[in-house]
């Protein structure tokens, strides 16, 4: 992944850390007069069954506020986050192996080169700029759209947010330190590395030097496009933030950014196709992985039985049972 790459990511999730605020609004309930004569239409002695339920309100069942039922994110995931999160800025900036472990196309990828390579640098340096635009949005939405809007604001739980997103966080710097390592040890040149020093490429155009010319294997694009959509989905699956068919839906949507964003580096002259192909099977497999670790591991202090809650609370003698439904 390239310097310029990686700082458009790291402004993005510095965004989200801004634009979390902290707010909770409590509402109380009154309970309406008892009217002296039944209704019209309400025979005498049949009970009201009380007021509809519209999908979508408050009170409604896609409203109900979250509960993170999980075992909570960890001092070992926040070292673990920190030092994969050092790797990744480190291995952008330090320069690629002087030694070329894969040169040139392997496999498909000339063929495929050849057929969907633009002519025109300019409209291929117009799909690199789109690239950039779909990992931009990739990377936020675990972020913005499902812990922020959906899991806090919609769902009203700022516990499961900040769960999730900090989850979210340890699978992206975890694909970025595994794409960034590779990045710099296999040193594989970039496509259109082969016209630098060419009228239509000058070899002292910035594209052409040693840290971004020699970046190609694997996609960082691919690699943090596809953590970021199988984020979208573990999250929606296993915290029904939606309910079907929108958790569905989410899921499908991020598939579809980060298969546009990787076949955009291709388009781009960016990647080879295996270098987005590998980056898409690496963002996918620690896009599930890794929260998958979390949701299998349950809150000792928190149990869930039909609509009663139990949750472990410290009290004055020690602790005590709490119970809500």
């Amino acid at each position: 992944m390239s310097t310029r790459s990686l700082r458009t990511f790291v402004a993005n999730l510095v965004l989200c850390a801004l634009c979390c605020g902290s707010a909770c609004v409590a509402g109380t309930a009154r309970a309406d007069p008892v009217a002296p004569n039944p209704p019209p239409n309400e025979a005498p002695g049949v009970p009201n069954p009380g007021p509809e339920i519209i999908a979508g309100t408050p009170g409604s069942p896609d409203r109900l506020p979250l509960s993170w039922d999980w075992a909570p994110f960890s001092p070992a995931d926040y070292v673990i986050t920190g030092a994969a999160g050092a790797v990744t800025l480190a291995a952008a900036i330090i320069h690629p192996l002087p030694t070329h472990y894969l040169q040139g196309g392997i496999l498909f990828d000339d063929a495929v080169r050849n057929a969907v390579r633009p002519s025109s640098i300019q409209t291929r340096y117009a799909f690199r700029d789109a690239s950039d635009v779909g990992l931009s949005l990739a990377a936020v939405w675990p972020f913005f759209g499902d812990a922020l809007a959906t899991a806090w604001w919609y769902r009203g739980s700022r516990d499961t947010a900040e769960q999730m997103a900090l989850v979210d966080l340890e699978a992206l710097s975890i694909s970025g330190a595994i794409q960034g390592v590779t990045n710099v040890l296999v040193s594989r040149e970039r496509p259109y590395g082969q016209y630098c020093g060419t009228p239509s490429l000058p070899s002292t155009a910035l594209d052409c030097g040693v840290t971004p010319e020699y970046r190609s294997f694997f996609s960082g694009h691919a690699a943090f496009s596809f953590t970021a959509a199988a984020l979208v989905c573990i999250n929606h699956t296993k915290s029904e933030l939606l309910g079907s068919p929108w958790d569905e839906l989410s899921c499908g949507a991020g598939y579809v950014v980060a298969a546009t964003t990787a076949s955009f580096r291709v388009l781009a002259d960016e990647h080879w196709a295996s270098d987005v192909i590998v980056g898409a099977l690496v963002g996918t497999l620690v896009g599930y992985g890794v929260p998958l670790l979390h949701y299998r591991q349950h809150s000792f202090s928190r149990l869930r039985t039909g609509g009663l809650t139990l949750q472990l609370v410290p009290s004055a003698g020690g602790a005590a049972v709490l119970g809500t439904f």
